[in-house]
This record gives C-alpha cells, structure tokens and sequence, in this order.
C-alpha cells in the first residue's frame, strides 16, 4: 500500500500545482506569517493567538526570496510530503486500502487542495494530528519502538508549534485513551506531554516578552477569535461550498442543499465505518474520537467559521469513513457494493472539483488585485519608510515593503486612527474598496482612483 499511498500524495502536489496556481498571491493571514522571516519587508503585527510555526515552516525559502510563486511550490511539495509521512504512520497497523483511501479522501477535499500551498496552519495540524494518532496505535499494538514514540512527540510538538490551542484538544482523546491502553502507557502520557512542552515554550515564552504574561496573551487571543460558549454550526454550513472566512463584516452565502447532504453523510458514513471496524474497533474509534475533539471548539466555542478550521476533523474520519468503503466493497452481491462505492466516489469528487472551478479564479482575481494595487501606490510615490492603512493593507503592504494596519470595520469617528497617529517620518496612505469615503478622517485627505473598485487617500 506505500506504493499507493506515493501516488496518491504525488498526485496531490500536481493538482495543487495544476489547479490552484503558484501564481496565487498572499492572502491576510499569510501576509502576516511570511513577512516574520521575510528580511525585504517589515514584518505586520503578530497578534495574540498566532503562533510561529508557520513562519518557521516558510523561513527556508522566504529568507532567500520574495516570490510567491516559489513559496507555492515549496509548500506545494511540503504538504505532498506530509500526507504521505503522516497516513504513512497507518501503514503499520495493517488496515489493507484504508490508508490510501483515506489519504485520497482527504486529499481531494477542495479545501485540502488550496490550502496545501497555502502558508496557513490548519493543514498542518491536520496532518501531525494523523501522525500523532497513528504512531500512538502503533505502540498500543507494540509495533512502534521508540521511533514511534519520538514520531508522537514531533507530531504533537507540531501541532502545538503552529496552533497551540488545537493540540490541547488533539492531546485530550490521545491521554483519555490511556485508561483502555495496556501497553506503554507510561511511554504514551510522556510523549504526548512532552510534544505538548515542546511546541508551546515559543508561544508561552513571547507570551511574557510581548503581551504581558500568559494570561494575558491568552485572554487577548480570546477576545480576538471570538471564544465563548456558543454554536456556529449554520455558519459553517453556509461556508461549505467555497467563502475562505464567515466573520463580520464579510458576508457568507446560503446553505447549499449539495453540500449539506455531504456534510450529514461525513458523521454517517463514519458511523459506517465504527461499525464495520468493531473487531478493530479502538484503532478507528481513536481517530474518529480525535477528528471530533479537533472540531468541537471551532463549532461550540468560535463564533464564527472558515471551512479550513475544519480540516483536521475532515482528515481524521476520513479513516473510518475509508474503513466503512472498504467493507461495502465486500458486500454480496459485490456489484451493489462497488457501485455504492463508485457513485460515492463520482458524487464526492464532483463537487469538490465544481468548488476549486468556481471559486479558484475570483480569489486568483481578487489577490492579483492586490498586487497592482501596489504597483499603483509605487507609482503615486508611495515608497520606503511607508504605512499603509485599510482594506487589503496587510498584504498591499507585503508587495510595496510598508508597514502596514488592516481594517475589518472603519473607525466611524473623525479622529484619526491610533495607527496613524505614530507615522512620523513615513509615507502614507490609506486603501479602501468603493469610491465612498469609507471614514469621517479621510474626508479632507486626497482622493486617488487606484483600479476598478479601489480607492487611494492620501495626507
């Protein structure tokens, strides 16, 4: 099955290549990590739930150059060879078709597709929490060694290197699971722990150094997700079908009939798959139990959705789901089974592919936007040391080399933004969408069309 699982994580690194262009530019969050490690370009402001896994993950090829395009491929060949890494961890616990099924699965969500070459963490979570699972199980079943053990610890450490809160919730089943486990429990609780050790001294470290201790980083990075008990199940669903963020002011769509269904049959078909595993029922139930820990917080404790949160849920039941296939694929009359299987497959593979068709070429629009709207800025004289202020301004300014404040919501009041008040000795300009001033300070500014639905302002 390694040979399987190989062309399948190769085929992934083409689609992404072939689909979602390297020419893809940077979107906000992405703007934000590689301009940490980029030397050419101020870096933007690091608020307090991210985490520097990402850049460091970048940082071998950011450091040596600007493009985005080679930062694409980079990450294009990473992620291929983290899916195979990671569902590579399964191998060993001998489960036939499953591992490479589940890797197809997975791999063909029009979301994994994007993301792979995106510099954003959620894939990556996804994949050490594959790994972490499947290392654990290797050494339940006493096949690991302490290669298995190390792969928990750097699977874990991973996790909790590029989203620090996600591996909490990765670690919980993972140490829940210890009071069914016979053997190398204590081996199991110090790699876990240690993992979690590991990838949150970075976090908890700049938490003292730049936001005044740990609690008040973690208070801060509350406020700034949103958190508290809450549900944002409808949320989610309206962001199925392709919106990259559900969260004022950007607007979601509908609640698409389509992709509803498919969402309700991704509990169902697990389900399925539980039932069909029941002889090997605590390996496929640890995966499902993980991918359902990993989800909970985005679901009942954000308030508000972007369908990438969601990735290392969709990459964990895609195991039970593949299980459940592959024993429809036994069933008698075989041809029912098959063509279950089959039309599953078409169905599923359709309507990712209608996603990435659809949306792919209005955000490849929307990020080349940004880039000539640099190249007008430039133009205009806007030039280093330079701040850039409003929509799109972090990733504007990633292109013009500014620093840069982007807006969600414009300040409604005629005083001039904090931001902007400490500009002393730079250039400046504000960026805005529409020809409506979009704020009562910039009202004496000068006004400057830019391209097609943008606006420049300048002091």
């Amino acid at each position: 099955m390694k040979k399987w699982l190989a062309v399948i994580a190769v085929a992934y690194v083409a689609v992404q290549l072939l689909v979602v262009t390297p020419r893809m530019g940077l979107g906000w969050d992405e703007a934000v990590y590689v301009s940490q490690v980029n030397p050419r370009v101020p870096a933007a402001e690091f608020t307090a739930p991210r985490a520097r896994g990402i850049p460091l993950l970048v940082s071998p090829i950011v450091v040596l150059t600007s493009s985005v395009t080679a930062l694409r491929i980079y990450l294009s060949l990473a992620s291929g060879l983290a899916l195979y890494l990671s569902f590579g961890t399964w191998l060993r616990l001998r489960l036939g078709a499953v591992v490479p099924l589940a890797a197809l699965l997975f791999s063909s969500l029009w979301l994994a597709i994007f993301y792979g070459n995106e510099a954003m963490p959620n894939m990556w979570v996804a994949f050490g929490a594959v790994a972490a699972a499947g290392c654990y199980l290797q050494i339940t079943r006493g096949e690991g060694g302490r290669g298995a053990l190390a792969g928990l610890a750097v699977s874990v450490g991973l996790v909790a290197l590029v989203r620090p809160s996600d591996s909490l919730w990765l670690a919980l089943p993972l140490l829940a699971a210890l009071l069914l486990v016979r053997r190398g429990r204590r081996g199991l609780a110090l790699a876990v722990i240690g993992g979690l050790v590991a990838g949150w001294v970075e976090w908890i470290a700049e938490a003292w150094i730049r936001f005044g201790g740990l609690a008040a980083r973690w208070q801060a990075a509350a406020a700034d997700n949103r958190t508290g008990l809450t549900s944002s199940l409808i949320k989610h669903a309206r962001a199925l079908d392709g919106p990259l963020l559900c969260r004022p002011p950007t607007a979601c769509g509908a609640v698409l009939m389509p992709w509803l269904v498919w969402w309700i049959t991704i509990p169902l078909l697990a389900g399925l798959g539980l039932y069909a595993a029941r002889d090997r029922l605590p390996e496929v139930g640890l995966a499902a139990a993980t991918g359902v820990s990993l989800a909970l917080p985005y679901l009942f404790f954000v308030d508000y959705a972007a369908p990438r949160f969601l990735l290392p849920c969709y990459a964990l039941l895609a195991i039970p789901i593949a299980k459940g296939a592959d024993w429809m694929l036994t069933w008698r009359p075989r041809v029912v089974g098959v063509g279950l299987v089959a039309l599953g497959l078409a169905a599923h593979f359709a309507l990712q592919g209608l996603a990435l068709w659809v949306s792919n070429p209005m955000r490849l629009a929307t990020r080349k936007a940004d880039e000539v709207i640099a190249g007008r800025l430039a133009a205009m004289g806007l030039t280093r040391p330079c701040f850039l202020y409003g929509d799109d301004a972090v990733q504007v300014a990633y292109y013009v080399g500014c620093r840069s404040f982007g807006v969600r919501v414009w300040p409604t009041t005629p005083a001039l933004p904090r931001p902007l008040a400490s500009t002393a000795g730079e250039h400046v300009a504000v960026i805005a969408r529409g020809d409506a001033v979009p704020a009562p300070f910039l009202r004496t500014w000068g006004k400057n069309p830019l391209t097609r639905g943008w606006t420049a302002y300048l002091p």
